[in-house]
């Protein structure tokens, strides 16, 4: 469940319902008895006393229109699957029975010509990489605890990070002839030195950030079943989407088992097929982003129902992000897919006279999708803890932060510098225990084995940890909101958390809002 009080001096308010006085219990009262919590004041002249939680939405499903667009496309997807793919199937088998003696047999005799000059052993890397996949589980798992200890120095590193990449890639550049890459890098390694001088004092409010996130996250650890399965249905639909759109094409375009077409595909089809490809896996993402918003708003004013593996507000805030937040899950999505889909299509252009164009193009693209993507980020943690629709979350999330003076706070990035570099040393880890329980454990001597045993590893341990650090980025972003939105609740009911961020917080933005 969400919890928050209305506007003003109002009543309890909980997913839209109001609460009667008989039945608030202890945390009710606290929020409407001020005697019971603390009170913060803001040293600046946009202060909390400004600023008023918006009143709760309307109970039923928001945006449902995009909701039931998205079932119609998907419907859509599915019949084009389910009529083409037998046809291309059919077709494509002919055509392999038919040549036989040709194509069909010479690759059966150049397979088995590799099989003679390689050592390569599926068996054994099968084994290994299993072993690796439950080692990338249990370390990424663990590497979470360990930010909550080391936050500070990690983002420290991650900066210093940072600039180390770049100046290995300008070397890289210069030794190698690429001089205007060279000077491309060069340039980013100044600004990432000069991003981290100007940051340095906010490293400590970001480690308690951090570190209040991870425990958010620890304490409903069954949010990482639920980002895990996100991956799995995310795989399915990319196969799905796969066969619809090749049988489609080979379809409509009449072409024949040996890829030779007659006929052409109108670039509306095309467009049509990317958009469904972007805004399902775009949706399929932020259900996982909103769930955890969900989650950590619950722990964060109603820590009782938070706490353990598959906790009431887990289930619950994943089922309302597949119920009546679903259709603002769709409409925030489809305006990234949208955007997505011009750049992909723009990419795909027929290269001439018009390249500088088409690389504008693409630039400003790419522009407007990051706009969209960072209005979405806060506006989907709205929807998540207050069940807004999604027009309505992005403009209160604007103006929590216009009020707040937070422009300059909610561009920081060091947290997610962070995760991106141990997700990178998990992978690097886990690559490296490929190779050695190969080596030792199922006793792999090939080389060609090693190399994919080390490649898959890091895939793998690269993919696991970054799908659970992603609930920690959502996290951390829902920390943020509540933190501007109910600061009381928080030392109410996370007196050691809320002691550290205000401390931190003190420090690194004394000219700003500050409790």
């Amino acid at each position: 469940m969400s919890y928050y009080k209305s506007a003003g001096d109002g009543p309890i308010v909980v997913q839209g319902q109001e609460v009667p006085p008989s039945q608030q219990g202890g945390f009710s009262q606290a929020l409407n008895d001020p005697a019971q919590r603390p009170a913060y004041v803001s040293s600046s002249t946009t202060s909390a006393a400004q600023y008023q939680t918006p009143a709760a939405p309307p109970r039923g499903c928001r945006d449902a229109l995009f909701a039931v667009l998205f079932y119609v496309h998907l419907g859509l997807i599915a019949y084009a699957a389910a009529v083409n793919t037998p046809i291309m199937a059919q077709e494509v088998g002919e055509g392999y029975i038919n040549h036989a003696d040709g194509w069909g047999r010479r690759r059966l005799n150049d397979g088995e010509g590799d099989g003679e000059d390689s050592n390569f052993d599926p068996v054994h890397l099968f084994i290994t990489i299993v072993i690796a996949t439950i080692l990338a589980f249990v370390v990424s798992t663990l590497a979470l605890g360990f930010m909550m200890t080391c936050a500070q120095p990690l983002i420290k590193m991650s900066l210093y990070f940072n600039i180390l990449l770049f100046g290995v890639l300008m070397i890289v550049s210069f030794a190698t002839g690429a001089t205007p890459m060279g000077v491309v890098f060069l340039l980013l390694m100044g600004i990432s030195a000069w991003y981290a001088y100007r940051v340095w004092n906010r490293i400590p409010f970001a480690a308690s950030n951090l570190v209040t996130a991870v425990t958010a996250v620890k304490a409903n650890i069954g949010l990482a079943v639920y980002a895990y399965w996100s991956v799995l249905v995310l795989f399915f639909w990319s196969v799905v989407w796969a066969l619809s759109t090749s049988s489609t094409i080979f379809v409509e375009a009449e072409c024949n088992a040996d890829g030779e077409c007659e006929g052409s595909v109108s670039g509306i089809l095309l467009f049509c097929f990317f958009l469904s490809f972007y805004w399902t896996s775009q949706i399929i993402t932020n259900v996982v982003h909103v769930t955890t918003a969900g989650t950590v708003g619950t722990w964060w004013f109603h820590p009782e129902e938070a706490s353990g593996c598959c906790s009431r507000a887990v289930r619950e805030s994943y089922g309302r992000s597949l119920t009546s937040s679903f259709g603002s899950i769709c409409f925030g999505s489809l305006l990234v897919a949208i955007v997505q889909t011009l750049k992909e299509m723009a990419h795909h252009a027929q290269s001439g006279d018009d390249s500088i164009l088409r690389c504008v193009a693409i630039c400003i693209l790419g522009c407007i999708e990051s706009l969209i993507e960072y209005f979405n980020k806060w506006a989907f943690v709205f929807v998540g803890i207050h069940g807004f629709s999604f027009m309505e979350a992005g403009k209160n999330a604007m103006t929590l932060f216009r009020t707040r003076g937070w422009t300059a706070i909610i561009t920081d990035t060091m947290i997610d510098t962070v995760l991106f570099m141990v997700s990178l040393g998990v992978a690097l880890l886990i690559g490296t225990l490929s190779v050695v329980i190969g080596a030792t454990m199922v006793n792999v001597e090939d080389s060609n084995t090693m190399a994919a045993s080390f490649i898959l590893g890091f895939l793998l341990g690269y993919g696991i940890c970054a799908t659970l650090f992603s609930i920690v980025s959502s996290a951390v972003n829902t920390v943020i909101v509540c933190f501007g939105e109910a600061p009381n609740e928080f030392q109410m009911n996370h007196p050691e958390l809320s002691e550290n961020m205000l401390a931190t917080w003190r420090e690194a933005w004394p000219n700003d809002f500050s409790y």
